[in-house]
């Protein structure tokens, strides 16, 4: 295939094994690629400031994000600047402002990949207005698209990034540390103190008795009161490295996959990783996932419709190993053949109208 741009820049969190993914179609779309994580040049006390001002009353907030806001923007526009690039790939808005993009749109072409939905995302309050000035808008979700089409954005296009292998990938299991616990199921990952935690900890308590652990933050505790069974499976856990992670995943052989209530048709990418791991993973049913693997590919992904019938499906794979196995390998090869790096780059060049 060849290369569509001369030199392009990726804007990511660096620690989201997404950096890895889009980085790998940006090469496949430019000569030189580079990825930024303006996180590394911000102080992690204004981050931490910045990722709770929005409880602020008004004035305080809006005087906190003028300054923070501006002071990433004069990182990025010099960033941008210096590097003449002509293709930019942003993960969400990493704190871009509307006359960034402006300048941005006067020598290259911007690209957006949302990981969460612009109409919900506290951290940048000019997120949607960002997106006004894309090329092209990749969404994991098509109720996204039709929010953003609705208001007039049409440069949408529905996308999944696919496997970062890089980061999930196979171990043989020789190298397994005798250290580590080998898990049927394993789940990592933050609760909440509202609503929203009371939810996963409901469709985790149907796995209660078997042989599962959670790794999670402090917030899991609260719902102990109403699941007292999951605290047995609970281990308190902080961030994990990528490393780490897919060490878990290798030693497991289900991963239950809850729906974020922000994402409506779509699924949490965790599906991706496990899948990358060689994990089967059990995915809360999203409209999407019919689009995902079409009917005509012959394999499914194990669903949960009922969170009642969860502990049922994860029971039925953890006795029928060989179909287990089976099955995420050719999940695996599907994903990873048909959402590949050079096929992702050529759906972005053709919605770009590249040739």
């Amino acid at each position: 295939m060849g290369k569509a741009f001369k030199k392009g820049l990726l804007l990511c969190y660096r620690k989201y094994s997404l950096f890895n993914s889009l980085l790998n179609i940006l090469r496949e779309l430019s000569v030189e690629a580079n990825g930024f994580d303006i996180r590394e040049e911000l102080s992690s006390f204004y981050l931490n400031i910045h990722s709770q001002i929005f409880r602020f009353p008004n004035k305080i907030r809006n005087q906190w994000e003028s300054f923070f806001l501006r002071k990433a923007n004069y990182i990025l526009k010099r960033k941008i600047i210096e590097g003449s690039y002509d293709i930019i790939f942003v993960y969400n808005s990493e704190f871009l402002l509307p006359e960034t993009c402006e300048e941005i749109k006067k020598n290259a072409k911007l690209v957006f990949f949302m990981g969460d939905s612009p109409f919900f995302t506290p951290v940048n309050p000019y997120y949607l207005r960002c997106l006004t000035y894309a090329d092209l808008i990749l969404s994991p979700d098509s109720f996204w698209i039709n929010q953003l089409n609705t208001i007039g954005i049409k440069n949408t296009k529905y996308f999944i990034p696919g496997i970062d292998t890089s980061s999930y990938y196979l171990i043989d299991e020789s190298n397994h540390s005798k250290k580590n616990e080998n898990l049927d199921i394993i789940y990592t990952g933050a609760s909440y103190v509202t609503s929203w935690g009371y939810k996963k900890a409901l469709l985790m308590n149907q796995f209660a008795g078997l042989n599962f652990r959670i790794y999670g933050n402090k917030a899991w505790e609260k719902w102990f009161k109403f699941f007292p069974e999951l605290k047995n499976h609970y281990t308190r856990s902080n961030y994990i490295s990528t490393e780490k992670l897919n060490l878990l995943y290798n030693m497991s052989r289900l991963i239950p996959v809850d729906g974020n209530p922000g994402i409506i048709n779509g699924f949490h990418l965790r599906m991706l990783e496990a899948l990358g791991s060689g994990v089967l993973p059990l995915v809360e049913y999203r409209k999407d996932m019919e689009e995902l693997i079409p009917e005509s590919v012959g394999v499914k992904i194990p669903v949960i419709k009922d969170y009642s019938k969860a502990r049922n499906i994860a029971v039925y794979y953890l006795k029928n190993e060989t179909e287990r196995r089976e099955l995420v390998y050719a999940l695996r090869n599907f994903i990873l053949s048909n959402y590949s790096a050079q096929n992702n780059a050529e759906r972005i060049k053709e919605n770009l109208g590249k040739k």
